[in-house]
């Protein structure tokens, strides 16, 4: 490891010049997800309208070859916020179902580490965050690998920081209506659909209003101030005037040659390129992703004004990372999880007054662990121990300054799952090399095959170069992490009540009656849920409304109470009277009568899947993500079934 890491860095007295040496700089720090290489700084896609990303470009050193330390969310953000590369930790992979630092016992390396905000804090700093900092997804609430320890403020839940932001587009149909095979994910998830909410309403615009309003403010301590932007992450979902910034007939997609990974080892979303091949999604996939390029891109040119016009604007670092890159079908590959240049080279923007020679770019390789080194440095503050990575400042002064050490990125992937064992990508300022777990290797000149179609690994006269390159392969890796069984940062299951026996409801009515007391502080989601998306029914709040939906034969209606927002203890009844109408009765509103909905008929089939209490589990029955989980209380009082005729 010692050819690799180094594990402490001297500091640096940060200059500020007139604004004298004892005082600390502040800290824009802000995270964006699975942003790759298309932003018109870097400009590998032709025709991508991100304006604030150059402006960004014109005032600080542009990093064009930095790369992930892994190149899976969880992995990589906890390497950027620890310092500790996954070689050292073992953290490779995505490790879902989190309430908290899980990571700190997936991997014993990580459980006293400090976190870059806490290590701050306890410098001097004031720190605060919002958004997606540690990984967490908007479809999965209380699902989060964030520490709160680590921070002085943060916005909202910081152990659900962005589920609650994101809206969903209402769909009519089945994913998989009139397409081929069966769509990646559930729910439209791997999608691309315009949202028609006010765009000041939701997603990262919130994050944004927060952080400018820290901006705003006059602080007796110095910020570090972490702003995490969930787009471009799937869903592409944003306005519709990004999707209008891209018209279809005018989308280009990537480069593409027959046989492409004759000579490479594919990666594990070839099915999913099949699948949007075989329905042609290319295009409004492509449309998506770069729509919400175009809006996350906005989004940073609201910070940097807000950032112009504030206390803070002459003594403040801005370093703008993503976790990864992104493929949108080179090498046949989706999203991330491989380890091509593609994958891994994520956008790295760093000003630091005084210090960077801002408006230049360097092609020296860059790990995004460089980056707590690099602040700690630029800050004033020691370096710790478990920090692998080495400062940037060097190529900050004189961007031309040589790196000795390529980047490393390390990844798990699906088919080495039982030999636990990683593999590894390595990238000088011209080459790209990849050793795989079972010994395969692939070389790539960058200079002339930007596209990494030509495996040079095997050629004779490119072996000095592999050799010279393999020679920084870490000597020991850490083996895979796994989910810790004994964690108390394990999420655990919202508590529920399941039915084993329900009474037959096959064509006829019945009601439910229930009594239900809404979380003030999050009153959506199921309340109880019987089938899925083929048969059953589910009554549910959304948007602080009262939804009842029905399935039948895969045809959904859902009864919508509008003008009425629970926020305390209610009673209600719902359910399908003898014409087959959809029927939902506030019992605590008195003075008010049944409402109705169209006539659906009866449920003709057994409901697919168990009735549950709080939460739909599996496939959803109404218009929400599963388990889409109610926070609240719920008793059920009453289930009558009509006899059969």
């Amino acid at each position: 490891m010692r050819s690799l890491f180094r594990q402490v860095l001297p500091c640096l007295v940060f200059p500020l010049g007139a604004l004298g040496k004892d005082i600390k700089p502040n800290v824009l720090f802000i995270s964006v997800d699975d942003l790759n290489n298309y932003i018109s700084p870097l400009a590998k896609h032709p025709g991508v309208i991100t304006p604030n990303f150059d402006r960004l470009a014109k005032q600080s050193v542009t990093f064009t070859n930095a790369h992930c330390a892994a190149p899976a969310c969880h992995p990589s953000r906890v390497a950027v916020m620890t310092g500790v590369h996954p070689v050292k930790s073992g953290i490779y992979r995505n490790l879902f179902g989190a309430h908290g630092p899980r990571w700190r016992h997936e991997s014993p390396v990580l459980s006293d580490a400090i976190v870059l905000s806490k290590h701050l804090s306890n410098h001097g700093y004031h720190s605060a965050g919002a958004g997606k900092i540690f990984h967490t997804l908007q479809w999965t609430p209380d699902d989060s690998q964030n520490d709160p320890l680590a921070w002085d403020e943060y916005r909202g839940d910081p152990l659900d920081p962005i589920s609650a932001d994101w809206p969903r587009p209402d769909f009519p149909n089945n994913q998989n209506h009139d397409f081929k095979g069966q769509r990646p994910l559930s729910n439209f998830l791997f999608g691309a659909t315009p949202l028609p909410q006010a765009e000041d309403t939701y997603g990262d615009h919130l994050v944004v209003d927060w952080a400018i309003e820290k901006l705003k403010t006059q602080h007796a301590k110095p910020q570090f101030l972490a702003v995490g932007l969930f787009r471009p992450h799937i869903p592409f979902e944003v306005p519709q005037k990004y999707f209008d910034l891209y018209p279809l007939d005018k989308v280009q997609l990537p480069t593409d040659i027959e046989n492409d990974l004759a000579d490479a080892r594919p990666a594990d979303r070839v099915s999913w390129h099949k699948w949007v091949t075989d329905n042609d999604q290319w295009k409004p996939l492509m449309q998506g992703y770069l729509a919400s390029i175009s809006y996350v891109d906005h989004q940073l040119g609201r910070l940097l004004d807000a950032l112009e016009s504030s206390p803070m604007k002459d003594n403040t670092i801005i370093i703008l990372w993503t976790d990864h890159g992104f493929h949108i079908g080179e090498k046949s590959n989706w999203e991330k999880f491989a380890l091509w240049h593609q994958t891994t080279n994520t956008p790295l923007f760093i000003h630091a007054p005084g210090i960077s020679k801002d408006g230049t770019k360097t092609k020296q390789p860059a790990t995004l662990t460089d980056l707590y080194p690099t602040l700690c440095e630029l800050s004033g503050v020691p370096i710790p121990e478990q920090c692998t990575g080495t400062s940037l400042v060097p190529q900050l002064k004189a961007p031309s300054t040589a790196k000795s050490q390529p980047s490393l990125t390390s990844f798990v992937f699906n088919k080495d799952m039982k030999s636990e064992t990683a593999s590894h990508a390595l990238s000088d300022d011209r080459y790209r090399y990849i050793k795989y777990a079972d010994g395969f290797e692939e070389l790539y000149d960058l200079k002339t095959d930007p596209e990494e179609f030509n495996n040079l690994a095997k050629h004779a006269d490119h072996q000095a170069t592999r050799e010279r390159l393999a020679s920084h392969l870490p000597k020991s890796a850490a083996k895979n992490c796994k989910v810790p069984r004994d964690s108390p940062f394990t999420r655990k299951a919202p508590k529920k009540t399941t039915y084993k026996k329900y009474p037959d409801i096959i064509n006829r009515s019945f009601g439910i009656t229930l009594k239900v007391t809404p979380d003030p502080k999050q009153t959506d989601g199921v309340i109880i849920s019987h089938g899925g998306d083929h048969h059953g029914y589910s009554l549910y709040m959304k948007d602080g409304l009262i939804h009842f939906a029905v399935r039948r034969n895969k045809a959904l209606e859902t009864l919508v109470v509008e003008h009425y927002r629970p926020k305390k203890e209610f009673m209600i009844s719902a359910g399908l009277n003898t014409r087959g109408r959809i029927i939902i009765d506030i019992l605590s509103l008195a003075d008010s009568p049944p409402f109705t909905g169209k006539k659906l008929g009866h449920i003709s089939q057994n409901p697919n899947e168990g009735q549950t209490l709080k939460s739909d589990p599996e496939s959803p029955v109404g218009m929400y993500t599963s388990p889409f989980s109610f926070a609240g209380k719920v008793e059920l009082l009453n289930l009558e079934v009509d006899p059969k005729k």
